[in-house]
């Protein structure tokens, strides 16, 4: 395997060793304490078709089942399996004990740390102002459109709706006038 020499020691670099398997030769384990809501798992079937499979399924190799048992992209796989349809899957074979596998897939999903809201607000911004419609915004990052509007006004309700239509909602008038 190929590594990268780091401050801290040799990096191994599985991710150069991806192969395609017959995807029925994959299993979930039976310990992710991961789940992922509809939205999620929509928008990451977006993803993959959008900008291709671009993370592979890793996994072990388990001789007595003759299966690769995931250690991290169980829902990667099941978009594959059961959304796409497909044949094979690309994944990286790992070699670890029980122990090291539990340990990888919890390392792994809370690596991939949260969208901070101010940050996921700043990003709807700019994709406002490059012109892209809010219903392509929600479609695309996988929002409702009131989770779109809510993080536009986050970053300041006068600035990103000053090229707005508006109506005529009321009218002021000095006190004393008849109504």
């Amino acid at each position: 395997m190929r590594t990268i020499r780091s401050k801290k020691g040799d990096i191994q670099l599985p991710c150069l060793d991806v192969q395609i398997v017959p995807i029925d030769k994959v299993q979930a384990n039976n310990y992710n304490p991961n789940a992922v809501s509809d939205n999620n798992m929509e928008l990451l079937q977006e993803s993959i078709i959008s900008n291709g499979f671009c993370f592979a399924v890793v996994t072990i190799y388990d001789p007595d089942l003759d299966k690769y048992i995931i250690v991290d992209g169980f829902h990667r796989y099941s978009i594959f399996k059961d959304y796409l349809e497909a044949d094979e899957l690309p994944i990286i074979v790992l070699n670890q004990t029980i122990e090291q596998r539990m340990e990888a897939t919890v390392q792994f999903n809370r690596a991939r740390g949260v969208h901070q809201v101010e940050l996921m607000a700043d990003l709807v911004v700019a994709l406002d102002r490059q012109g892209v419609e809010e219903t392509e915004i929600a479609e695309k990052l996988g929002m409702e459109m009131e989770e779109v509007l809510r993080l536009k006004q986050l970053t300041g309700i006068a600035e990103v709706f000053k090229n707005q239509n508006y109506s005529a909602a009321w009218e002021m008038m000095e006190v004393g006038d008849d109504v």
